[in-house]
């Protein structure tokens, strides 16, 4: 009797197991970093880093539940998200890096804007999207960034000042950086859906050796 099927199954489930651990990882983390950047005031969501953990901690906990699903359809919507989550947390951790104060005392500045975005990154690059990407995808990912955008110029903090200075929508400069926001987004978002094409390849011809 020919038991090849079986004994290349044992990897291929406990490689399921490693991924739905590592994603659980993911999730748990964001979800910390989210709640303690929280701490119960849900305002401190109309901040882009609450915004994109929570978009994170979605996507990982979506992944991790949703992995008995086969469906083509949910593969594509989990591809889509991860690619754009990904996006958003390499732009949020650069971003506070070089504009914002760049300040990881907090455990929450720490997962938010370092750990969680680290992560993510290293997951697609790992996993890759799990099918191929068109390179019109990155474009879709701008849907988020450009709603927070519409919602952000209405947005002020306590003290009725803008949430990041250097995007004070009643100064000349704001167009001048919400165009260079879009580009930083668009570059980003490609880098991510190159690295995700180029797994996808890779992962291809695996299986076709």
């Amino acid at each position: 009797m020919d038991t090849a099927p079986a004994r290349s199954a044992a990897p291929v489930a406990r490689a399921g197991v490693g991924v739905t651990l590592w994603r659980t990882a993911i999730a748990i983390l964001a979800w910390w970093g989210l709640l303690d950047a929280v701490d119960g005031n849900l305002a401190q969501l109309r901040y882009f880093s609450q915004v994109t953990t929570l978009t994170v901690a979605l996507t990982a906990t979506a992944a991790v539940l949703g992995t008995a699903v086969t469906a083509a359809g949910w593969a594509r919507a989990l591809a889509w998200c991860r690619g754009a989550s990904t996006t958003y947390a390499v732009v949020t951790a650069v971003i506070y890096q070089t504009l914002l104060s760049g300040d990881l005392s907090a455990t929450s500045s720490l997962l938010e804007h370092a750990v969680v975005p680290a992560l993510a990154a290293i997951d697609w690059m790992v996993f890759g999207p799990g099918l191929r990407q068109r390179w019109s995808l990155p474009l879709t990912w701008l849907i988020l960034p450009i709603c927070y955008l519409g919602v952000y110029t209405g947005v002020r903090d306590r003290n009725g000042k803008p949430l990041y200075p250097f995007l004070d929508p009643d100064a000349s400069s704001f167009w001048r950086w919400v165009g260079i926001m879009i580009a930083v987004f668009v570059v980003v978002g490609f880098v991510v859906c190159a690295t995700g094409v180029l797994r996808s390849h890779r992962r291809g011809a695996e299986q076709a050796g």
